[in-house]
Order: structure tokens, then C-alpha cells, then sequence
């Protein structure tokens, strides 16, 4: 017969071990479960592939690259975050975001900003996005960029989300992740 004190050493064991036991189960199943996960997302917003030009300040386009893209990425091309040298503007009030219109008030290092995108197009398909960042101090000073985005259709094979290269060339560095994807 097993004293108390045997039993509480032994239970002590399977107790520490157990968290290991599931979590060496868990992982077993983690491939399939990611896999289904995976599935199921692109069932549900399946990627597409964008063609995004730059244009310079006479209009003409000085910069094109495909990217394929999925809902909430598409959905930060219509959008603007700004930043000077590397560091963030951050909002100073509530923004101004509309169909065609997203504006803000931003603040780096106690100089402030206005922000402005204005988008005309059809979001889902072909859009123009104008980009401005307006030094608040009377000086007039402004950056701008335009951006057109226009559908392609679904990516290539084996491209992922963020995948992304310039016409004719193999993808390059993925936008999402930072690391490499060409082949």
C-alpha cells in the first residue's frame, strides 16, 4: 500500500508533465489546424493580384509593382499613415475618414502636420489614391505622392499575401513580413 506523501509526489509529476503532454499533442495537430485556417480565409477573401504605379509631379508614372493583396491590406492601400525620418506622425485629433476622404492632424516632436488622402475610383477594382502631408507652420511645405491601384486578378501560383515584384521580374521581398519569397 502507497503512503499519502507517495501519492502526492507522484500526482505532483503528472501534474508538472501534463501541460507538456497536451502541448506536445497540440503541436502534433497545429500543421492540419494552420492548413484549415489557411483554407478557410482564402475561401473567404481569396488573394488578388495589384498593380500599383507611382507617379511623379507631372503625372507621369515613374514606379510600378504587383502585389497580391488580400481585404485588410487592400483596404491600407486607401489609407495613410505618415512618418518623418523614420518616426511616426501621430494623431493629434479624431481623423476625418469618408468614403473618398481620410484626413488628419498629426504631431512629431511638437510640429504639427495635416494629412490628407483622397481617393476617386472604384475601390474594388481601379482607384487613384493623392497623398499630402502639409507642414502646419505657415511655410507652405508639402510632400505629395499618387498612387493609381488597379485589380489584375487572382496572384500567381504559390505567391502569398504581401508577395510582391515589379512587372516581368520574380517576386521579391514579401511587404507583410520583410523577408525574401523569390525563388
Amino acid at each position: 500500500m502507497t503512503n499519502p506523501q507517495f501519492r502526492a509526489r507522484r500526482l505532483a509529476s503528472v501534474r508538472l508533465l501534463a501541460p507538456c503532454l497536451l502541448l506536445a499533442l497540440a503541436a502534433c495537430g497545429a500543421p492540419a489546424a494552420q492548413s484549415r485556417i489557411e483554407a478557410k480565409q482564402t475561401a473567404l477573401d481569396p488573394p488578388e493580384l495589384w498593380r500599383v504605379e507611382s507617379f511623379d509631379a507631372e503625372g507621369r508614372v515613374n514606379g510600378t509593382t504587383l502585389v497580391c493583396t488580400n481585404q485588410p491590406m487592400r483596404d491600407g492601400f486607401a489609407r495613410a499613415d505618415a512618418e518623418v525620418w523614420g518616426r511616426p506622425c501621430l494623431p493629434h485629433r479624431d481623423a476625418v475618414d469618408r468614403p473618398h476622404l481620410y484626413a488628419v492632424r498629426c504631431e512629431i516632436d511638437g510640429r504639427r502636420y495635416g494629412l490628407t488622402l483622397t481617393r476617386t475610383g472604384d475601390l474594388r477594382q481601379d482607384y487613384t489614391a493623392a497623398f499630402a502631408l502639409t507642414v502646419l507652420d505657415g511655410s507652405g511645405t508639402t510632400a505629395r505622392q499618387v498612387r493609381r491601384f488597379r485589380r489584375v486578378g487572382p496572384c500567381p501560383a504559390g505567391w502569398i499575401i504581401g508577395d510582391q515584384a515589379r512587372p516581368g521580374e520574380r517576386r521579391g521581398v514579401n511587404a507583410l513580413a520583410g523577408t525574401w519569397s523569390g525563388e
